[in-house]
Parts: structure tokens; C-alpha cells; sequence
């Protein structure tokens, strides 16, 4: 009796993890690529010589985050050993704890599920694409671009049945009793669907954020300064170190696109460089360091879903996973794992055998795991809009005034004193479960003591305020080049 056969569009992260977490489902996986197959190299050259036209960010500063890097610890530990042997690795708890208490750390139980994992995307990719076509169930499609999809019924109950492919100028059809679209936020899924009479929905928040990075290397990676510090907010402009493997590291700034200075100070490079210089902890990076590769920058980030059918207009044997389906600001490093979790979830699914049922529990299952890291990547974005308005002098409503004087009389003074709000900040910041009921009543009482604390006069050194927005922007344009490259 033949496998059944799922059809994936997209082998990036999204689709190899979904081949990865299908290994035992009894499915022949078919991930169909318009890119090229990988060059036989080395992991640690990819980045410079796997090319990868079709995923824009590819290049891009990444993070791989402990809720992800401890399933696959647990699930597929010879993967997380090939990324070691690759060069990548764990962070520690005190490079990711406040500095107000990073030197207080004790060892717990759980520790070990809030690290994560350092290193660039080409390298995880392409060791996590190496690792699954060595598996048996699995069968890659390249310079293969899929121009439709294949159903039955109609808009009110629409079956997927595969795909309609065009391969080296030669139009075929690929049949799959599953179809997955892992083909990104520009998937064309959405617009055949609605042709063919489905309801489609998009449901989202402009985040009116623009991030740049550039990836350097240590001069000698035996040298390297510590890791500690090594990202900050100053509400007009949010700065992070993206440590790598083998001495490689990338620096990210990240403003709102209406701060047109900082906007067109991030985006050329000798702005960007002398824009670095500004930061202590990043200055001796980068004067220890090579720089490697031009500015990247990055915009039209969204937070939200897209909804494929509803109640009377049903989808079965669709399923849309990564960004085709949910998106966040990737300033927070969301992406990778959010697939993750929805190949996992995907895999749970399939065991189920109503078509009606697998669609409507996958939908379930998705928006409960990730709709409260939707939700705080919308609440930070505003957060982060509100306090920049302050910062430029402009008037906000009473309401957001009020949360940002507690924001910095009770949450930042907590979270660089208090151990136990410390971590429960890394655990939502690693997208960890939620804490019981008796520690979230735990925190409540501890930010109110901060705040008590802020009443009395007493101040928390860490929990410095940024320089004022005119100030820190003058400097910044008298060491700035007039002429930019």
C-alpha cells in the first residue's frame, strides 16, 4: 500500500521542520523549492556561499529560542549535536538575565529549558536541511515554482488535493492527500482561495518598526569580550548583539520609521559604524572586530493571522504554516519558532482521522500556543511607539501615561532586582509556558514592592534612564560623516 503523500511549498525552516517532525507519521513529505539545492560545503560557509534568493532575510540576524531549542534537544538530539559540531552554541542565563542581577544567579530546575541557541540562519538551515533529506520519507523538488492549488467542492467546503507545478518550463500536477503552505508572508494561497470562492481573512497590527544589521567577526575569536549587556532600548531606538558561531556576531539597531534621522542614520554604513561607536558594550565589539557584510535592513512588519475559511466556508487538508499563517515583529526572533511549534502541532494533528475535525483542531491548537506572544509583540510594539512619543515631546493620553510611569517605577526597577521577575522576563522573552497561578500572584506582590521601593527614594542603578532623544541625536550628527557610503 502506497504512503500517504504530503505536498510542502516551501523548504525553508518552516517546511524542514515540518519533515522533521513527520519522520514517524507513516506521510511521504515532498518539499517543493523554487531556490537551488544546497552546495556540498561546509555548514559554516553557507553563509557566504549558499544563495537563496527566495528567502529576502535569509542573511538576516536570527535567534533560535529555548521554547524551540529544548523540544528539538528532547526530540531530535543528534540534530542539536550536528549544530554543535557546526560551531553553534547554548547561551547561559546570565547573558540573558538584566544586569541588576545577573551576578545573583543560582542554579534551579528548569534552568536548562530557558537557553538558547547562538548562531547564523544559513548555518541552522542548512544543517537542518542536511539532517532531513537524510531521512527516508522525505523527497525535495527543486527549481520548482507551484502555480495553483489542486481542490475539490467548492467555497463552502473546498478539499485540497495537491498542487499545480511549473519545473524546468514543464507544467505538471503533484496529487497529495495533504497540502502545506510554508511558503512565507508573500504566499499566493490566499488570493487562489478566495478565487476559487473561500472566505479568507487577514487580521493585523502595522508594527511602523524598521530594523538594519550588519555581521562582523572577531579578529580573534579566542578574545572574545563577554557576553553580557548586549542589548537595550532607548524607546527611539532598540540596539542587540546577535552572537554566532566561529567569532561571527550581528549587530541590530531598530527604530520606528517615523524617526526619519535615526532611520537614514541606520541604513549606510558609516552612519551605522559611527552610530555603534556611541554604545560602550558595543564599541569594544566592534573594535575587535572585522565587519563582513553590508547594512540589511528590513520593514512591513505586521503582528497578526490570516484566517483560511470559517464557520460555512471550510478548508480541509490545507494546512498554512509560518508566516503565510502568523506574523510578529521579528525584532523579538518569533519566526523560527513559531514554525516549529506549528509543525509540531501539525504532526499531533494528522493522527486525527475526520478531515473536519484535523482542520479545526490545528486552528485551535495554533491560537491557543500563540496568541499570547502575538499579543505581547502588538502590546510591545505600542509600549515601545508610546515611550518614543515621549521621548520627542509629543502628548499621549492620560491612560499610557499612567502604565509608563509604572513601567518605570515598578517593572524596570523589578525585573534589575528581583531575581524571581528576572526570570519570569527571560521565560516570556524565550516563549517558556506560563507560570502557575502562585507565581504570577508572586510577581504581582514583587513589582508592587518595586514600586514601593521607587516611593522611598530607593533607585536601581541598572535601571537607568536613556539619554534625552535631542541630546543623544545632536552628538550622534556631529560624529556623523556628511557624506555616506
Amino acid at each position: 500500500m502506497a504512503a500517504k503523500r504530503i505536498a510542502v511549498m516551501g523548504a525553508g525552516i518552516a517546511g524542514l521542520c515540518i519533515a522533521l517532525e513527520l519522520q514517524d507519521s507513516g506521510y511521504e513529505v515532498v518539499l517543493i523549492e523554487r531556490d537551488a539545492p544546497p552546495p556540498d560545503i561546509a555548514p559554516q560557509d553557507a553563509f557566504e556561499q549558499w544563495t537563496r534568493p527566495g528567502v529576502p532575510q535569509f542573511r538576516h540576524a536570527h535567534i533560535f529560542l529555548a521554547r524551540m531549542c529544548s523540544a528539538l534537544r528532547d526530540k531530535h538530539p543528534s540534530l542539536v549535536q550536528e549544530l554543535l559540531d557546526a560551531g553553534f552554541e547554548y547561551s547561559t542565563l546570565e547573558e540573558l538575565l538584566p544586569q541588576g542581577v545577573a551576578s545573583q544567579v543560582t542554579a534551579q530546575p528548569g534552568d536548562e529549558d530557558l537557553v538558547h541557541l547562538w548562531g547564523r540562519r544559513p548555518t541552522f538551515e542548512y544543517v537542518l536541511r542536511c539532517h532531513v533529506e537524510r531521512l527516508p520519507h522525505v523527497r525535495f523538488m527543486h527549481h520548482t515554482q507551484v502555480t495553483g492549488l489542486l481542490t475539490e467542492g467548492t467555497g463552502k467546503q473546498l478539499r485540497a488535493t495537491g498542487l499545480s507545478l511549473l519545473r524546468e518550463d514543464q507544467h505538471e500536477t503533484l496529487q497529495a492527500d495533504i497540502v502545506v503552505d510554508a511558503s512565507g508572508k508573500h504566499s499566493k494561497s490566499p488570493e487562489w482561495l478566495r478565487e476559487l470562492g473561500l472566505d479568507v481573512s487577514h487580521m493585523s497590527d502595522d508594527s511602523d518598526f524598521l530594523y538594519t544589521c550588519r555581521h562582523y567577526r572577531l579578529k580573534d575569536p579566542a578574545a572574545s569580550p563577554k557576553r553580557l549587556d548586549g542589548g537595550g532600548n532607548l524607546d527611539y531606538l532598540g540596539y542587540s548583539l546577535f552572537y554566532e558561531e566561529g567569532g561571527y556576531y550581528a549587530l541590530t539597531f531598530g527604530c520606528p520609521v517615523y524617526e526619519k534621522e535615526l532611520s537614514s542614520t541606520i541604513v549606510h554604513a558609516k552612519s551605522f559604524e559611527v552610530l555603534a561607536q556611541q554604545f560602550p558594550v558595543i564599541k569594544r565589539w566592534v573594535d575587535a572586530s572585522d565587519a563582513k557584510t553590508k547594512v540589511l535592513g528590513a520593514g512591513d512588519f505586521k503582528n497578526g493571522w490570516t484566517q483560511f475559511g470559517k464557520p460555512g466556508s471550510e478548508l480541509l487538508n490545507f494546512f498554512p504554516v509560518g508566516d503565510c499563517h502568523v506574523q510578529t515583529n521579528p525584532m523579538y526572533g518569533r519566526g523560527c519558532s513559531f514554525a516549529y511549534l506549528q509543525a509540531q502541532t501539525l504532526a499531533e494533528t494528522l493522527k486525527l482521522q475526520d478531515a473536519r475535525q484535523r482542520a479545526r483542531v490545528y486552528e485551535q491548537q495554533c491560537r491557543r500556543i500563540l496568541t499570547p506572544y502575538v499579543k505581547m509583540s502588538t502590546d510591545t510594539d505600542r509600549m515601545y511607539h508610546m515611550r518614543a512619543k515621549l521621548s520627542r515631546g509629543e502628548q499621549v493620553p492620560l491612560g499610557q501615561r499612567i502604565f509608563n510611569y509604572l513601567y518605570e517605577a515598578a517593572w524596570l526597577p523589578a525585573i534589575h532586582s528581583d531575581m524571581v521577575v528576572a526570570r519570569e522576563f527571560v521565560k516570556a522573552v524565550q516563549m517558556r509556558e506560563i507560570s502557575p497561578l502562585g507565581v504570577r500572584v508572586q510577581m504581582v506582590f514583587r513589582i508592587l514592592r518595586a514600586l514601593m521601593r521607587t516611593w522611598l527614594g530607593h533607585r536601581v542603578p541598572q535601571a537607568k534612564s536613556p539619554p534625552p532623544r535631542d541630546a543623544f541625536l545632536k552628538q550622534l550628527a556631529s560624529a556623523t560623516p556628511r557624506t555616506e557610503s
